[in-house]
């Protein structure tokens, strides 16, 4: 008999049609989901049962869009998540990286049919690091997309000792590794966020900070001048920050999109901006938006940090993985100070 779990469903949508409304209301959790089994493993991956998992933005963003949905709709018996920690509980024989027992986190490369929300996931070799030594479930699990993201946005060729920074949105979960990333390599960070954010923000190293609740951002971005080396968009608002970009960033300075809506109609204009940039030749700012996504060399540099003291995840709400609807709900306010966690097991990570 093949083996069951606890898993969140699709209940809507099939792989030729986006989900029918919000991701939080087309979900189901099965009691008895199928649960994947060592011997259809390939050479390099592995079932990791899983502790905690993290969410993210385009968890729902990307099922639920007019255009990407239709490319990576898994249909209704798939599970949503790619951020997760847990325990290496199976493996094919031949892989040695990892052994049954260890504790890993990590990050799926794309949505998959065994997601971070089910009792179980497949993960490959280069999705994988082992668990660094005093750190919790919950902390390695916030080490996945966001700090990925974070860290790719900052151009290691422009980001250097006394390089001034931008962070448009400094408290959500990008922002607030941005920030980290940014002091490690040895930049000055001003951010933009609430009121209620400032402190947060300053302790985790933001040098100066606009707070958009009673400073027009644009207006105070424009008073500094042309100051900053690269300015990076977590938040997507104000809509036209990229078009007056020129009045805060050095001449080739780079702006780097982050946050962006995934519909064609919202994306169209960013990118008629970075072709007509490119082949102009003109003083437009560099426009780029983040790509690629972290690599295991990456998560083993991220958990170093951790142990070392230099990068803390910061953690917004944890949830019972019972109420993953509720998560996503609080996940799309938009309000959440770093990472959402949902607690899967309860297991003791081994290094703590």
């Amino acid at each position: 008999m093949a083996p069951l779990m606890k898993a969140w469903q699709y209940t809507k949508g099939t792989s030729a049609q986006t989900l029918v409304g919000k991701l939080e209301d087309s979900l189901t959790l099965n009691s008895s989901a199928s649960a994947p089994e060592t011997s259809a493993l390939t050479k390099d991956q592995f079932i990791v049962e899983i502790v905690a998992a993290a969410i993210n933005p385009i968890d729902y963003k990307t099922p639920e869009s007019d255009w990407l949905g239709k490319s990576f709709a898994l249909g209704k018996d798939a599970q949503p998540g790619l951020d997760f920690s847990g325990r290496i509980i199976g493996k094919h024989p031949d892989n040695t990286v990892f052994i049954e027992g260890q504790d890993v986190f990590g990050s799926l490369a794309m949505p998959s049919k065994y997601g971070a929300l089910g009792r179980f996931v497949i993960a490959s070799t280069s999705e994988l690091s082992a668990m660094p030594l005093g750190i919790s479930f919950d902390n390695a699990a916030a080490l996945g997309i966001s700090a990925g993201t974070a860290h790719k946005s900052l151009p290691p060729d422009v980001v250097k000792p006394g390089s001034q920074i931008f962070i448009n949105g400094g408290s959500g979960g990008v922002g607030t590794f941005t920030i980290q990333f940014a002091k490690i390599m040895g930049a000055r960070v001003t951010v933009s966020c609430s009121t209620a954010n400032i402190e947060l923000v300053r302790s985790l190293g933001a040098d100066d900070v606009i707070d958009y609740k009673k400073t027009d951002v644009l207006a105070e971005l424009k008073r500094l001048g042309r100051v900053f080396d690269v300015a990076i968009d977590n938040v997507g608002t104000p809509k036209n920050l990229y078009e007056r970009s020129a009045e805060f960033l050095k001449k080739r300075g780079s702006y780097v999109q982050v946050a962006a809506n995934p519909t064609f109609a919202d994306t169209y204009p960013l990118l008629m901006k970075m072709i007509m940039s490119t082949l102009g030749g003109c003083l437009t700012p560099g426009f780029k938006f983040v790509t690629g996504r972290a690599t295991r060399d990456d998560f083993n540099t991220f958990g170093r940090w951790v142990e070392e003291g230099r990068l803390k995840p910061v953690i917004s709400e944890t949830f019972k993985f019972e109420d993953v609807p509720e998560a996503y709900a609080k996940l799309r306010e938009g309000r959440a100070r770093g990472k959402i966690i949902l607690h899967v097991a309860t297991i003791t990570a081994k290094n703590s």
